[in-house]
């Protein structure tokens, strides 16, 4: 079976109306669904802001060498070296045993995976032919990927199930000296370094299977454990380096060989902020609903140095999703317009302007509807960027119908002007 394949599918004129029909329907929904994401973003922007501004105010610093009763229930900032008294953490499978603070399986499978390139063209009677093309590409993937879904699945299968998955083991408790970590910190540390797994007495578990059946590709294609099904072979299984490769060949690998990298998280200097519980560190609620607190940075940050940092990564998320919202409104509105530039299929030259015509306004709309949605979501809080923003919608409303104007106002002129030339050669 090729790795690439192209299919060609007919769309009549009328089926073209009616899907952008359709579509007229999906792009009011696209829309809709932009200015609910735009105004939750500006209304969670508000409150983050309001929320960090509230615990810059109140946090006191700490010291992690004892604890200090007078503390208990406030905001604290305290930094030290992380550590936990835990025993060893280990890998059941292989037998990887580190003491550090946390213990990470990655499972890589070489997969297959779908691209697929669509282009259509016009045909006579205003009837269309898209041609959709499906190419066929491995490369390992830390993901299960659904080959189900392909659109030729047959020839080019990935397992649903993994002989090993993915996991991660960490130590509890991890202090600060005489402060314990919550899981709200704890899952924030991922300063992870590979395993040289050279130096770890690593065990083979296909090596100590009883089974002398030979697997089948239901059993998650376990051959590659094995080799003529001799289990005390197991040429397929070599380690090499930071990583365990099972499979013949890791320069030349075959679709559902597996790569297993292994990492630690190894004690380091942190600073956070957060709220003292007993002898715990937790999160800090404020005053804004549904907004606590839980910061955390690597080696010895200031309280303030941390506030500032969440406040700039605050502005770059909003508007980050600002961006998205602006990208899916224009997705949107282009959308409703398409039944428009359809039905000029029936003049080609029409068409291409009426596309330009469509997507200017469009993103025109977009402007707009997007300025008065950022606002609105303002009015309760920031009424001076409220009326900025509708001032700049205002903007472009005029313009827009200025432009109109003056275009409608140079064709009354020329035509005017026409009219008298005429008579004077008359």
């Amino acid at each position: 079976m090729a790795d690439k394949i192209s299919v060609t599918t007919h769309h009549s004129y009328g089926s073209r109306v009616k899907q952008s029909a359709k579509n007229i329907l999906f792009g009011i929904i696209l829309v809709i669904v932009s200015i609910i994401l735009l105004a939750w973003n500006e209304k969670n922007f508000i409150k983050t802001k309001k929320s960090l501004d509230e615990w810059a105010a109140v946090v006191v610093e700490a010291s992690a060498n004892e604890l200090d009763s007078s503390l208990e229930g406030k905001e604290v900032h305290v930094y030290w070296e992380t550590a936990s008294s835990a025993e060893a953490l280990k890998d059941e499978s292989f037998w990887i045993v580190v003491d550090d603070l946390k213990l990470a399986r990655t499972v890589e499978m070489y997969q297959w995976y779908e691209e697929s390139h669509e282009s259509c063209t016009d045909n006579y009677w205003w009837s269309e032919d898209c041609t959709t093309t499906y190419e066929y590409k491995k490369d390992r993937s830390d993901d299960h990927i659904n080959s189900s879904n392909f659109y030729e699945s047959a020839w080019h299968s990935n397992p649903t199930n993994w002989q090993y998955e993915s996991a991660e083991r960490e130590k509890t408790p991890i202090t600060l000296w005489v402060y314990s970590l919550d899981w709200v910190f704890t899952k924030q540390l991922t300063n992870y370094t590979d395993i040289n797994l050279n130096e770890q007495n690593v065990i083979n578990p296909a090596g100590e299977s009883n089974s002398s059946q030979e697997p089948s590709i239901d059993d998650n294609n376990n051959t590659y454990l094995y080799d003529n099904n001799d289990s005390s072979a197991n040429t397929n299984f070599h380690i090499n380096g930071n990583h365990i490769y099972i499979g013949s060949d890791e320069n030349s690998p075959n679709v559902w060989d597996l790569r297993i990298t292994f990492s630690s998280l190894k004690e380091w200097t942190v600073s956070v902020i957060w709220k003292q519980y007993n002898n715990h560190i937790t999160s800090y609620p404020t005053s804004i609903e549904g907004k606590s607190i839980a910061l955390l940075e690597q080696w010895v940050v200031s309280a303030e140095t941390m506030f500032a940092n969440a406040q700039d990564a605050n502005k770059t998320m909003t508007w980050i999703i600002r961006l998205v919202g602006l990208l899916l409104m224009f997705a949107g509105f282009a959308m409703m317009f398409e039944l428009i530039e359809t039905l000029a299929k029936l003049l080609p030259f029409l068409a291409n302007i009426l596309w330009v015509g469509t997507r200017i306004i469009a993103f025109c709309l977009t402007l707009v509807v997007w300025f008065v949605t950022i606002g609105i979501a303002w009015i309760a809080v920031r009424p001076v960027i409220w009326i900025s923003c509708l001032v700049v919608a205002a903007a472009w409303i005029t313009l827009l119908v200025k432009k109109k104007k003056n275009g409608k106002s140079s064709s009354e002129a020329s035509n005017t002007e026409s009219t008298t030339n005429e008579e004077k050669i008359a």
